[in-house]
């Protein structure tokens, strides 16, 4: 039996106007009342009416929700990728809002409300997490979305190819002469780390190489988190001769962490990085790292976001996009041994 709007007036202990006015942006209702009425939606699992829904027509507005203070729209990759999605968007005819919450564990409940609303025809969500909770309740309201990153059950994505990104990273390694070789890597939460892991795990073991869990470790995303994991590293009684940073990011604080520490970066210790942000070419030394498509994915995510939107029946889909390696002056042959 389909959820009335009764019931979540009932569990959230307000009138069924109120409940309407929140559902529909419209009247005065407080920021509590309004979670938590958009809390009982979340938990009965409530659609509105899909007649009413067509009866406001589209809005022709794609939505994103970020944290109030998060740094990513600072970040040159993210930039580049919003460029893309902002020109996929225009060219089919959509406007872009961001939208931004105070607290993560309030992102779920704002995407359906915007969906809900009427503000936002479907959703881009950046940063998937392997549980992503944004996901599953639009997935569960039957709300055209799609993930910036490998997505969970249910939901379409376009996502960087980080196996392949990170095969071909110790691939160069192990061709230099590399047998130890070391992985910062991204949160582990992140839908994004477990391809980057495996990529380098699969291409050790082709060349039979053991996995050595002390070379790797956990980072944040910041640079500050790659000068941390790299002292980790250089601490080992036996450290590696090369470091793959699943980040330029996390690559720079590493390269900063190995230049403090009198290291020549390509002769004592091979670094490379993942992204090919605009800064990587002007490190010193020149950073060797993984050029992802990120203009692309943003158009792509457009393009697919709007064929979902005009067609709730569309398969889903996941379109993965593949990195290339730049090889610069940061990586070379191990240290005593000739190229």
């Amino acid at each position: 039996m389909a959820i009335t709007i009764r019931q979540v007036a009932s569990l959230a202990q307000v009138s069924t106007t109120t409940v309407s006015y929140v559902l529909n942006g419209t009247g005065t209702v407080t920021e509590a009342t309004r979670r938590r009425v958009l809390a009982a939606v979340t938990t009965l699992g409530y659609q509105p009416h899909h007649a009413a829904r067509s009866m406001r027509g589209r809005s022709e507005t794609l939505g994103l929700v970020l944290q109030a203070h998060s740094d990513r729209l600072a970040d040159p990759a993210y930039a580049e990728m919003l460029a893309g999605l902002a020109d996929g968007s225009a060219k089919r005819g959509y406007l872009l809002l961001i939208a931004t919450v105070e607290a993560e564990e309030d992102e779920p409940q704002l995407c359906l409300s915007l969906a809900q609303t009427g503000r936002v025809d479907g959703l881009v969500l950046l940063d998937p997490w392997i549980d992503d909770q944004r996901a599953r309740v639009l997935a569960n309201a039957d709300v055209p979305h799609v993930c910036a990153g490998p997505g969970p059950a249910g939901s379409s994505y376009v996502a960087l190819d980080g196996n392949s990104g990170a095969q071909q990273a110790v691939g160069h390694l192990l061709a230099l002469g590399h047998r130890r070789i070391g992985l910062i890597q991204i949160p582990s939460e992140l839908a994004d780390s477990e391809p980057r892991y495996q990529g380098y795990a699969q291409a050790l073991t082709q060349a039979g190489i053991a996995i050595e869990p002390e070379l790797i470790v956990e980072a944040g995303r910041r640079q500050e988190d790659g000068y941390q994991a790299i002292g980790e590293l250089l601490d080992l009684p036996e450290p590696p001769s090369a470091v793959l940073a699943c980040s330029d990011d996390l690559a720079f604080g590493a390269l900063h962490a190995l230049h403090d520490a009198g290291l020549v970066v390509g002769s004592d210790v091979s670094l490379v990085g993942f992204d090919d942000l605009p800064l990587a070419a002007y490190t010193q030394p020149p950073l060797t790292t993984l050029r992802q498509p990120r203009r692309a994915l943003g158009e792509q995510l457009a393009e697919l976001l709007d064929a979902t939107i005009r067609d709730h029946t569309t398969p889903l889909r996941g379109i993965t996009l593949a990195p290339r390696l730049v090889v610069r002056k940061s990586s070379g042959p191990p240290k005593g041994q000739s190229s």
